[in-house]
């Protein structure tokens, strides 16, 4: 007989701000066996501050030898790819954190792994479980609106305010507002096609002081009679996030610019008023949400919805042809 889901047990390598909250949410869901390994003291004893029974393991190679039901990598991306092999090798489930690597390098091989074993790999998309979000998704899949034509999405924050110490990390030097990328992810998973065309306009342009992009405009082109654009910044203020969905028989709109409420308004002409909804939300809910479904998945329910390898290849190829034109 299968585990329960509670009763998994979990090993997370990297205990950096994304580990942590991960870490919380694990806890919050009562899981009792979790294991981790980071290699800087500093974010050991923070962890050991939120779940002071978190055993700490010395190495990766220490945290996989332990034989854990799941591994969380939750690392800079890229080390994803690596570690997945090295955690598949092992015989263990992965969950990763998006995006799943900031190349194609090794996708190739991790694909065909996948494609010959039975281990599951799940990436963290967690907006796909943002309830505005997943809303807004049942509305368009219902015909609610028609047939999605456009869909236009903003993303921008205060990357000083939100990470005084955003110098240091690898988003200020590399991937920059493209770190953003739950957002261009969202529109692809609205236009549910492929897409045909896609172009970009991006670099440092504001005086946050970073060498990576800190602005981002990208128009998408896709296969049927669908378009996108996804606006992503750094800099700006107040942060803002918003999605709108133009439709044939209306439209939706959706704002999640704070974490604690979500506004979806919805248009139907055929009502000609606008209905709206809010949503309570906290932060950590999609993250306790996307947890739960990985552990189920691994436990076994096969009903419960997790993203995998291929849902993740469509933000990063379209990252890839951005970036690479």
């Amino acid at each position: 007989m299968s585990k329960d889901w509670k009763q998994q047990s979990v090993f997370i390598a990297g205990l950096g701000s994304i580990g942590l909250r991960h870490l919380r949410a694990l806890q919050a869901l009562d899981v009792k066996n979790i294991s981790a390994f980071d290699p800087v003291p500093a974010s050991v004893t923070k962890a050991l501050d939120i779940y002071p029974q978190l055993q700490i393991r010395s190495s990766y190679e220490e945290g996989l030898a332990a034989g854990p039901d799941g591994v969380f990598i939750l690392t800079p991306p890229k080390m994803h790819i690596p570690m997945i092999l090295q955690a598949l090798d092992s015989g263990c489930n992965v969950f990763c954190e998006k995006p799943l690597s900031d190349t194609l390098d090794g996708t190739v091989e991790l694909s065909h792994k996948l494609s010959c074993i039975s281990n599951k790999l799940c990436i963290g998309l967690c907006f796909r479980y943002h309830r505005g979000i997943q809303r807004a998704k049942a509305l368009l899949e219902s015909g609610a609106v028609g047939r999605i034509v456009s869909i236009r999405s903003l993303m921008g924050e205060h990357f000083p305010s939100v990470r005084p110490d955003y110098k240091t990390l690898f988003s200020a030097r590399y991937s920059g507002a493209f770190d953003l990328m739950h957002d261009l992810d969202l529109a692809i998973w609205f236009a549910d096609q492929p897409i045909s065309q896609i172009y970009s306009v991006y670099g440092s342009y504001s005086d946050i002081g970073i060498k990576a992009p800190d602005v981002a405009e990208i128009l998408i082109g896709f296969a049927d009679r669908c378009t996108a654009t996804v606006h992503l910044d750094f800099f700006q203020r107040p942060r803002r996030r918003q999605i709108e969905l133009i439709c044939t028989e209306g439209c939706i709109l959706v704002d999640f610019s704070t974490w604690d409420q979500c506004t979806l308004s919805t248009y139907r002409t055929n009502n000609e008023a606008w209905e709206t909804e809010t949503f309570t939300t906290d932060r950590d809910d999609m993250f306790r949400e996307e947890d739960q479904a990985f552990l189920e998945s691994i436990a076994g329910n096969s009903h419960t919805q997790v993203y995998g390898m291929e849902d993740a290849m469509l933000s990063l190829n379209a990252l890839h042809q951005i970036q690479n034109r």
